[in-house]
């Protein structure tokens, strides 16, 4: 059921992914950027804003606590599909004997990108981000009840 908490916190997400993926674009640098990074970053704060910390942030303190959850869910569910993309593509080239090995991968190429995206900015962005939004939300649940 759509609540005010759950409105503000998706919006507030949606707005940390896109600032997560000027950050990604910085990494990229010269590289070619994936054309579904900015819909991916974006939907997944949507996501972790609307399922994860709207729903359960009915003052501050929930609030906050539950933003920092959904922003740890929004940044791995950004690097489980830029993992699992990249293993889609690189199967599609025969890198791999057979499908339990490209399975695997996903989790290997996971752990890549986490550490090529980890740079400090990035922490600070979750970290900031996350307690910003989750509070934001907490304050449109307590002044909206449900």
């Amino acid at each position: 059921m759509p609540t005010a908490s759950r409105l503000v916190a998706a919006l507030a997400f949606g707005a940390v992914g896109y600032v997560i993926y000027i950050t990604m674009l910085e990494i990229y640098a010269d590289e070619t950027v994936p054309v579904y990074l900015l819909p991916l970053c974006c939907l997944a704060g949507l996501w972790a804003g609307w399922v994860i910390c709207g729903k359960h942030a009915l003052v501050i303190k929930s609030g906050i606590g539950t933003g920092n959850s959904a922003i740890i869910c929004e940044a791995l569910v950004i690097l489980l599909i830029m993992s699992f993309v990249n293993m889609i593509e690189r199967s599609l080239r025969r890198r791999y004997d057979g499908p339990l090995e490209a399975i695997m991968d996903t989790f290997t190429l996971m752990f890549e990108n986490g550490l090529r995206f980890g740079p400090p900015e990035m922490g600070i962005i979750l970290l900031v981000g996350g307690f910003v939004s989750g509070a934001a939300a907490g304050i449109a649940g307590r002044r909206v009840p449900h």
